[in-house]
């Protein structure tokens, strides 16, 4: 990311060092696009939180991953939940990879 600044990634309250990825692209108006995610595998209720720590600002997200047998559709709540998530990050991808082969 932009100099000085760094993510922190925290499961269950504890800060995690492996599993992390980080991208940034540099914006035409100057500012820089940064994002980060983890893989992780996860058997049980868990709690991420991520902040963003910069010169220019702080930001946190935090997620639940909630671990579920069934909904009340017999659907499975995690796997439901785990695609609706990497939907969104692949659609993200694609519009990052278009961004790099327009720059």
């Amino acid at each position: 990311g932009p100099d000085g600044s760094y993510f922190i990634w925290k499961k269950k309250g504890q800060k995690m060092k492996s599993c992390i990825t980080e991208q940034s692209h540099m914006l035409f108006d100057g500012r820089v696009h940064v994002l980060s995610w983890v893989k992780d595998s996860v058997s049980e209720n868990t709690e991420y939180k991520c902040s963003f720590i910069s010169k220019a600002g702080n930001a946190t997200s935090e997620v639940l991953i909630t671990v579920e047998d069934k909904d009340s559709a017999g659907q499975d709540g995690w796997s439901k939940e785990f695609h609706t998530w990497r939907n969104a990050i692949s659609e993200h991808d694609k519009m990052m990879q278009s961004w790099r082969k327009t720059w």
